[in-house]
Formats: structure tokens, sequence, C-alpha cells
């Protein structure tokens, strides 16, 4: 049977040209269409079936990745020894998000390694991705799943490297302790309320400022996707703020009085207000906790990725910084940065 498993996935691959690399254990918690994004609602049902078989086979049981790797946690140090890459640069850039991690990983990974050069920039997903694809960077930074044009642009290999949620704030103003569903959050960020008592009249009569990441954010991305692409609305340009990066969406709602955003759970400060969601009218408000989000009960929980145009060659370079991340220290970094580290069962590829 695993025969056929094979076959079957290898020829999905082929017609794609698009290989995704993730583990079985997120499979079972979290969606198919939440880990590759919402966005990407024009790939054919082909995946949606190749997804199913994915789940059979895990409930069989049988572990099944497209590179054939080891179960074993990473150490970053496994590899035969090749004194070439010991001088080398990378280049990483993209989601903001991922931007501490990739950060201190690669001033860790430098310490131990004094020889190696890892450069790493922001700029976004969408840039994260574009970079990865056109060679511009040998490792690009996703806070989340590829959009159709993406998968149509090239071949990607995604490596996912943390937990992370996009949770929704506030200022202080708006009071301490909010709940809002997903489709109120979507009606604020649409336009369709604009002052905090139509929302709830407990809540101050007073004007909304809405804040939002730039266009090609990850972060915008993802969050747009839970809510108001959810509910068929757009996000209304004409009265949002955009900011360029998670620690300016932070600055921007703590300073300003009725303001709601969002940011990466790593970003979250006692001095803006985390906003308890629930997915529909009736059911119950979660908070944006580590617990939360590991359990997949927190509305807007995601993965985070390193993004490869191609299979990463085994003790280059990139595959041994990579190995680093996932490795204990690695993750150790994770956690510090604010993060989930991916579970302890999650099989390496």
């Amino acid at each position: 049977m695993c025969t056929h498993l094979f076959f079957l996935y290898s020829l999905y691959i082929l017609c794609r040209k698009t290989i995704y690399c993730y583990s079985p254990v997120l499979l079972t918690k979290y969606k198919v269409k939440d880990l590759i994004g919402k966005s990407n609602k024009g790939i054919s049902t082909t995946f949606a079936l190749v997804g199913m078989i994915a789940l059979l086979v895990i409930g069989l049981g049988i572990g099944y990745y497209m590179n054939s790797g080891t179960t074993q946690t990473p150490t970053g140090d496994e590899f035969s020894e090749d004194s070439t890459w010991r001088t080398g640069t990378i280049n990483l850039a993209g989601s903001t998000t991922v931007l501490p991690v990739a950060d201190t990983a690669a001033i860790a990974f430098m310490n131990k390694h004094s020889g190696v050069t890892v450069t790493v920039q922001g700029g976004g997903s969408g840039t994260g991705y574009a970079q990865a694809i056109d060679g511009t960077v040998d490792i690009g930074m996703g806070s989340r799943g590829p959009k159709q044009k993406e998968i149509d642009a090239g071949t990607l290999w995604l490596h996912p490297l943390a937990l992370d949620a996009v949770c929704v704030v506030v200022n202080p103003s708006v009071g301490n302790n909010i709940e809002l569903t997903l489709e109120e959050v979507a009606k604020i960020f649409a336009g369709e309320y604009t002052n905090w008592n139509q929302v709830d009249s407990s809540l101050p009569d007073a004007e909304i400022y809405v804040v939002v990441r730039e266009s090609g954010s990850g972060t915008r991305g993802t969050f747009e996707e839970y809510t108001v692409d959810e509910f068929d609305l757009t996000v209304d340009s004409t009265m949002v703020h955009e900011q360029p990066s998670n620690p300016a969406v932070r600055t921007a709602v703590k300073d300003t009085p009725n303001s709601i955003g969002y940011v990466g759970f790593g970003f979250l400060t006692n001095d803006v207000v985390a906003v308890s969601l629930a997915q529909e009218e009736g059911a119950d408000y979660v908070p944006a906790t580590l617990e939360n989000i590991q359990n997949g009960s927190y509305a807007i929980s995601r993965l985070l990725y390193f993004i490869t145009s191609s299979p990463l060659e085994s003790g280059s370079l990139a595959d041994r910084f990579i190995s680093f991340v996932l490795s204990e220290d690695g993750q150790d970094i994770v956690e510090d940065e604010g993060f989930l580290r991916l579970p302890a069962s999650y099989n390496y590829p």
C-alpha cells in the first residue's frame, strides 16, 4: 500500500512541479488548507485528495516524506565532514516575524562556525517567496503558506521552523478584557464597524483607529485569510493605517487611543491588550496563550517557514543552518524569541 501511495503522491508532484514538506504530526493538528494558506483556493482538488491520502497514511502509522529523512531531532552536526562550507556565505530574506529568530540563530551559528557568514534581512513574506524562487537569496522566510501565484512561479520547498499565531490587539483605552468573534474583527477591518459601541454597547463611544501591516506582509496575509476573506469582505484601505513591521504595529496601537491591530505572538507585550477570539457567535472565546496556540484552539494559529527553491543539498551551508535551527539549541532560540518550538514528535526532514 505504501508503494501505491508513493506513486500517487509522486505523480501529483510531477504534475504540479511544486513540492511541500509538511509533518504528519502537524497535518493531524491543522487543517490542510491552513497549512498551505487559505488564499490557495485555486489549488486543484487533486491536492485535497493527496491530503486525504496523507491523513490515511498517518492513521496507519506510516511516516511519509518526499525527502525520506530521519525521525531524529537534528543536532546540526550530523553531516559528513566537508571543509568547503566552512568559509561559505548564505543570505536570508523575508518575513519580519521570522526575522528575530533567524537573526539570533545566525549569530549563534556564526559563533559556532567562525568562518561562515549568514546575512539576514526582512522585507516581508512576499519578498521571502519571490527571492527564494528567483535565487536572489539562498533561504526565504515566510509566516504564511504560498499564494497561488508563488506556486505557479516555481518549485518550492517549505521547512517549518516554529509555531506562531496572529494576535488581535487593542489599546488599553478600549478595555482590559476584550472578546470578539472573527466576524466582528472582519467587520472592523472592513469598515462596517467604525465606532466601538457598534461592536458592543458596553465598549467606548469612540471612533475605531485601525492599524494594519503593509501589503505583502505574511502576518497581514494570514490575518486577512482568517478574517475578512472568510466573510467575503475586504480591508477598507481608506481608513486603515499601514505599518512596516510587527513592532511598528504594536507601537502604533500602544500609542493611539481606541486603536486595534494585529501582531505575531512573539511580539505581544503588556502595553497592548490581546483580544480573546471566538470562531463564531456562541463559541468559546479563546485567549492567545502558548497552550492554546500549541493545541490549535486559538483562532489564528500558523506555522513559520524557511523557503528554498530546491531540496537542500546534504551537508551544504544552507542545510546545516536550517538543521541548526531545528536542533535543540535552535528551538531554544525559537522559544527565547517568544514563539513555540515544533512538537517533540515532529519528524524532521
